[in-house]
């Protein structure tokens, strides 16, 4: 039987914007090739039976923590379907059920992961994007062949937008890269439960009475966290707790030692009383980011100010000192001052600005791109960067290693960043600032906004804290 269509629709079809086509053509790919592909490989191909998988986007032929929006909703498109594919065993994190599980008995199995399905999305040269799908090997670091799919066409605005947007991979949470935040205590107390539960299953000698400490070395927002694990644990019945200490043969603790900035890792530990007793130590960790804490590990307040923890490790300095010059024959500008530093590095340079009652903005040139500007750098040549006119005669201008989120002094930042994909993640974060581009003052964000602009930028800044550097300077009396 010939199905007929009819005009009209047939002319609303050619009507249709060819974006509105090219997200078909990928949705289409991913719903009727892609995930009948993946379901029917992951329950019939002898190398899967049996095995644990997990999906993860691919970068440069390994799985990344960070990536965007589309690639990763691509890939939890292709984990849904995995999820409701009975015969299917995930990984942990990416099959557990949320805080129902903690009634039911923990799978440790899950742990151990086998394959990686792996989801891989580039830009061409021509504009056009592909996508490709395959299984890695863990254990031999193979690829698996007959195994996978691709796709290449055009992207929509839209999805061109969510490739821009980076996001961090949830697969991940409490690696390094991706480190739990102050808002995820809970979660991060399940985690930590999750991995001493298994820990205590790979333990045959005697039976562990525990009593919790609780002393914490932390920094005050993580106080609590061991005693979240130990409800998670009993709840379990993974350990037998007391309240009597001359019961217990063993105690629980929690401690968060700084490694970078804001960038702390947090051990739960469970400690033998006897230590020649037949009762090994076991520990449990995870990272966390505290960007609002300063080198006291207590939350830092100065003016009302709260200070950010704003790494800046790179190998080597990149920029020298910071310091405004004032100028009449620029090329740059005409009237206008320069913000100076030599250049020790080939780099790329971004430019804020602080202003008291106005907020931060990001600085650009006349031009006033969109998207946030690069400035490149090379090695021996001195960086200058035109901004609005400052009156030297009267101005005090002083280098700050602070990152306040309300400076009381009109405050310029250059953050310097010597690897691309590190600049490219920073550029995007910078773009939700308001950007000044002209000698007018700009309402810039503020307050908590700012705070938690802030809070993000320390954040990405850690994960690529070896290529990146940054110089401050404070300047009183700018017009």
């Amino acid at each position: 039987m010939i199905m007929r269509i009819p005009l009209a629709a047939l002319l609303l079809l050619l009507a249709l914007p060819a974006t509105a086509a090219n997200e078909r053509n990928l949705n289409h790919w991913v719903e009727h090739e892609l995930i009948p592909i993946v379901r029917q490989q992951l329950v019939e191909h002898p190398r899967f039976k049996g095995e644990t998988v997990m999906f993860v986007i691919l970068d440069d032929n390994a799985p990344s923590p960070v990536s965007n929006e589309l690639a990763l909703s691509l890939r939890d498109r292709l984990l849904d379907a995995a999820l409701h594919t009975p015969g299917v065993l995930l990984g942990w994190q990416q099959g557990r059920g949320g805080g129902a599980e903690r009634s039911q008995p923990v799978d440790c199995t899950r742990n151990d992961v086998h394959y990686y399905i792996g989801i891989e999305l580039s830009k061409r040269l021509d504009d056009t994007y592909s996508a490709g799908l395959r299984a890695l090997d863990l254990e031999d670091r193979t690829w698996v062949t007959g195994f996978g799919s691709s796709w290449r066409g055009k992207l929509t605005p839209i999805q061109r937008q969510a490739v821009s947007n980076i996001q961090t991979d949830k697969t991940f949470l409490g690696a390094r890269d991706v480190p739990f935040t102050a808002e995820q205590t809970d979660l991060l107390a399940a985690h930590l439960a999750h991995e001493m539960t298994c820990t205590l299953s790979r333990e045959t000698s005697g039976n562990y009475i525990v009593t919790a400490t609780g002393a914490e070395t932390t920094p005050d927002v993580l106080d609590g966290t061991a005693e979240l694990v130990s409800n998670n644990l009993a709840s379990r019945l993974t350990l037998e707790f007391t309240a009597e200490d001359e019961q217990s043969n063993a105690t629980l603790s929690g401690k968060a030692h700084r490694i970078d900035g804001p960038l702390f890792q947090y051990w739960l530990t469970i400690t033998p009383k006897n230590p020649d007793g037949d009762l090994s130590p076991l520990s449990a960790s995870a990272y966390v980011s505290l960007p609002s804490f300063g080198l006291s590990g207590k939350n830092t307040v100065a003016a009302a100010s709260t200070i950010i923890s704003m790494p800046k490790t790179a190998k080597d300095t990149l920029l020298g000192p910071l310091r405004v010059l004032r100028t009449q024959h620029s090329p740059s500008c005409r009237g206008c001052s320069l913000l100076t530093a030599n250049a020790n590095a080939d780099a790329i340079v971004f430019f804020l600005q602080y202003q008291p009652n106005y907020g931060l903005v990001r600085l650009a040139n006349n031009a006033c791109r969109e998207r946030t500007a690069a400035h490149v750098i090379t090695t021996g040549s001195p960086m200058e960067f035109p901004i609005p006119y400052v009156p030297m005669g009267r101005s005090n201008t002083r280098e700050t290693d602070e990152w306040l989120v309300s400076p009381r002094a009109d405050t310029y930042y250059a953050i310097a960043v010597a690897d691309a994909r590190a600049a490219r993640r920073l550029a995007n974060h910078l773009d939700k600032l308001p950007m000044r581009c002209s000698d007018a003052v700009r309402f810039g964000l503020r307050n908590g906004a700012l705070q938690n602009w802030l809070d993000e930028f320390a954040m990405l800044t850690a994960r690529s804290a070896q290529h990146v550097d940054w110089r401050a300077i404070e300047v009183r009396d700018v017009l």
